[in-house]
């Protein structure tokens, strides 16, 4: 209200310093006055009136219930707000507590698998060496049999080779010696 009465003061002040410049102030005012008041100054009057009426009817009222509404209405959006803001929190702060848990499941898993991947090794190692065991026994019984047939190989030959040697000594000898049995044969011949 007082804006308003401020605003029609200012309006009556910027007209009579117009008229003031056009020179024709005094005789202009003079003219249009009426019981003392010029135009601007009945328009002033009238707009009071008009703002003392509508007080007077409860408009301001209304407009106050109006702002009222509107000012809980901005309230209400704010606790919204305000509850929307905790929950998005909430979510916010449970969905760091899932990711921080997921992070320890991952590396729970990681270390598990890694001590899988140890044990796996170490029994790959076990098996291994088991198998390089097992090929060694296997390369050193063939490696002894193989020794044995060769010295058996080799006895049958120094066998077959002193057989040989005997035969051909005693082949020697049995020459030199048919001349002895010969001889002792026609011995006994000659003694019976």
């Amino acid at each position: 209200m007082t804006a308003s009465l401020s605003m029609s003061v200012a309006a009556a002040a910027h007209a009579s310093e117009a008229d003031a410049a056009h020179g024709d102030g005094a005789a202009h005012a003079a003219a249009e006055a009426f019981l003392g008041l010029d135009s601007y100054g009945w328009v002033a009057l009238a707009f009071l009136l008009f703002v003392l009426l509508l007080w007077r009817l409860g408009a301001f009222r209304a407009i106050v219930g109006a702002l009222d509404s509107r000012a809980a209405k901005v309230r209400a959006d704010l606790a919204e707000a305000e509850a929307l803001k905790a929950e998005a929190k909430a979510i916010l702060d449970k969905a760091a507590a899932e990711a921080e848990q997921a992070r320890r499941d991952a590396a729970d898993i990681r270390a598990r698998a890694q001590a899988d991947a140890a044990n796996i090794l170490a029994g790959a190692d076990a098996e291994a060496a088991a198998a390089i065991a097992r090929a060694t026994r296997l390369a050193e019984d063939r490696i002894a049999a193989a020794q044995r047939a060769a010295e058996a190989e080799l006895r049958a030959r120094a066998t077959e080779l002193a057989a040989r040697a005997a035969e051909q000594i005693l082949a020697a000898r049995q020459k030199d010696l048919k001349g002895l049995t010969d001889a002792a044969i026609a011995g006994l011949d000659r003694r019976s």
